[in-house]
């Protein structure tokens, strides 16, 4: 019953806009040739995001304020040390009929090595990802990111720059790359908030550990849980595009059920 509710719910989508043509696709999808590391080296800061995984654009809208990638060599010469600091929110119980509210911000990091090897950017950090680089604006890096979970393989174009602001234009080659791959809309971070420090620690409490990220990948590689959260992923782009919910309240009413959740869960 729930997947004949996907299927008529998505039946809704309006399929009017004109797509872009094959030339222009071709042109903005054609790989770069990463010649050598020093391309990638620097602090880029995430702008927009596209995800076909399922709940990448709740969690996205839920649990990022913004992040950071910071890429520095490494003591051999063809490896690269990544780090990346991520700007989320923290929660307490607010007076609003009892929701959890939004209140303060908080932030860690984490580091990976990387090796860049035939133009392709390749990394373990829970799970095996690699990622290409397209065309996009001269101080930015647009990275197609391919990651398999499980047998899956799923896709992720991120536009990262050393601005926080894009042009018009900028933002919309974006866009335009991702309609080409036939990805899901743009989400774009805010670039209004203030970045993380350069050195932040993991929370002590925060047990980010092989089998804690193992857990939650397989929890969300269920299949009930992937229908579910591409209804809620639809339901938020549809309901923010018209207006009817704004971010701070899909970040409260999401925050509460997944309190709820983790209640019944550990409890």
């Amino acid at each position: 019953m729930l997947v004949v509710c996907v299927a008529v719910i998505f039946s809704l989508v309006s399929v009017s806009q004109t797509a872009p043509s094959s030339q222009d696709c071709e042109k903005l999808l054609k790989p770069l040739d990463m010649e050598t590391n020093d391309l990638l080296l620097g602090n880029w800061s995430l702008v927009a995001v596209s995800n076909n995984r399922p709940g990448a654009r709740t969690l996205s809208e839920v649990l990022l304020i913004n992040a950071r990638w910071d890429i520095v060599r490494w003591e051999k010469s063809d490896v690269l040390k990544s780090t990346i600091c991520v700007k989320y929110p923290d929660r307490t119980t607010g007076p609003r009929n009892n929701i959890s509210l939004l209140i303060s911000e908080k932030c860690l990091s984490y580091s990976f090595n990387m090796t860049l090897e035939d133009n392709k950017l390749s990394w373990m950090s829970g799970v095996p990802s690699t990622a290409i680089f397209l065309p996009t604006c001269p101080d930015c890096l647009l990275t197609q990111t391919t990651t398999s979970i499980n047998g899956n393989t799923y896709i992720s174009l991120e536009l990262y720059s050393e601005r926080r602001e894009l042009t018009t234009d900028e933002l919309s080659q974006f866009k335009t790359q991702v309609e080409c791959l036939k990805m899901p809309p743009v989400y774009f971070i805010n670039t209004t908030t203030e970045l993380c420090p350069d050195y932040v620690g993991v929370e002590p409490q925060m047990n980010f550990t092989p089998n804690f990220f193992r857990e939650i990948l397989d929890f969300m590689e269920r299949n009930i849980v992937k229908v579910s959260m591409r209804i809620i992923d639809f339901l938020i782009e549809k309901g923010e595009h018209q207006g009817l919910l704004r971010p701070g309240d899909v970040r409260a009413s999401v925050l509460s059920l997944l309190e709820l959740i983790r209640f019944f869960v550990f409890n």
